[in-house]
């Protein structure tokens, strides 16, 4: 059975992969896998090459054959990048190296077929096969992690059997944590990621999800389940021990630890932080912001802004509290506040017209969410 942690972004679906990773009853793929993106994207371009090849086998000889090659040969490249970040970020890094059985390019393709419904369970089992050294009694639910959180009722459709691992985290310090990452640690400018990162992490990202997930919660608890970032940081090993009670398996016997690839831990983690020069800890820290003296970098409007759009999914989720709804901002004095640039917008800008668009992109989407009748 397939089990899909579901995150948007710098909310500690890495740390909670890697604590969920040491349980016997799991294996949990460590890489980032958008896996509808690549390979079963919205466009309408990709769609018809879809229905194309899902044609191939009703063509007569050669054209059939082109189809299913094409097909082939995308997965064995995108598998060919993922097994090399597999070795950069992990492999290289095990305290007790992995000899892994087999090739696993190989072994992934000979489970292949080109059906994107049938490849990811195959593909997970292929690299499973291939590094999971432990001896169990039981074959593992395979594990994956994913910021596809826009796409859910794709995957809950794709793959009905799935459950779901919701990670939240208050909207106050995911956004932070965001932009502390693109514009502080990246230095990149605020319209680095799809235009604008207030109103992609907003709109795309934590409302999107957490509709879902309070939906899903109430439709069907048995697929659904939510977790919180804060609760992992505060009582890991409950928090732990209660999923793997949701999921039927045992907890990992370092529910605090960090590790990868069936509980083997690293020399190193991958840099995660949100700060420059804060190395990833092995252990859970209750508080990353208080422990390394992070500056609080969301303004006053952003503030605002983050409490009117997410109020009442924050206040279902634990987030806010009924008194909370007296410091919702009234609409058009908010719109007011957004009218003049302030620094962060002006920041590692480069290009002049590059800026100016993204100033009125973001003031046409802020006059959309506060002064649109429909808003």
């Amino acid at each position: 059975m397939l089990v899909g942690i579901f995150g948007a972004g710098r909310n500690g679906s890495s740390l909670l992969m890697r604590l969920l990773d040491g349980s016997p009853g799991l294996w949990i793929y460590p890489i980032e896998l958008n896996y509808l993106r690549s390979f079963a994207p919205r466009s309408l371009r990709s769609a018809v090459k879809r229905t194309l090849a899902s044609c191939a086998s009703h063509l007569p000889g050669q054209a059939g054959g082109t189809f299913e090659q094409r097909q082939r040969q995308l997965f064995r490249a995108w598998a060919a990048d993922q097994l090399d970040e597999l070795k950069q970020t992990y492999l290289d890094k095990l305290v007790q190296p992995i000899t892994p059985d087999g090739v696993p390019l190989e072994r992934i393709m000979a489970r292949v077929t080109g059906d994107a419904k049938h490849d990811l369970e195959s593909y997970l089992d292929a690299i499973r096969l291939c590094f999971d050294q432990r001896m169990l009694p039981a074959t593992p639910l395979l594990m994956f992690k994913s910021i596809e959180v826009s796409d859910l009722s794709r995957y809950q459709a794709m793959f009905p059997g799935m459950k779901c691992l919701h990670i939240m985290r208050h909207p106050y310090s995911n956004y932070s944590s965001l932009k502390r990452t693109d514009m502080v640690l990246k230095q990149k400018p605020f319209w680095f990621q799809g235009g604008d990162i207030l109103r992609l992490q907003l709109e795309s990202r934590w409302i999107p999800h957490a509709e879902f997930t309070l939906q899903g919660l109430t439709t069907d608890p048995t697929r659904h389940y939510l977790v919180r970032y804060e609760d992992i940081c505060d009582s890991p090993t409950r928090t732990v021990t209660d999923i793997c009670s949701w999921l039927g398996v045992a907890p990992p016997d370092e529910p605090t630890v960090q590790t990868v690839l069936g509980g083997r831990h690293t020399k190193s983690l991958p840099i995660n932080s949100s700060l420059k020069g804060v190395e990833t800890p092995a252990e859970v820290v209750s508080d990353m912001a208080k422990a390394y003296g992070y500056d609080d970098i969301l303004t006053e409007r952003e503030r605002n802004l983050i409490l009117l759009r997410t109020y009442e999914l924050g206040r279902r989720l634990g987030y806010f509290s009924e008194e909370d709804a007296a410091e919702v901002p009234a609409r058009l004095p908010l719109f007011l506040q957004w009218l003049a640039p302030d620094q962060w917008e002006y920041m590692n800008a480069s290009s002049k017209v590059r800026l100016a668009r993204a100033l009125i992109q973001r003031r046409l989407y802020l006059c959309r969410v506060l002064l649109s009748p429909l808003a």
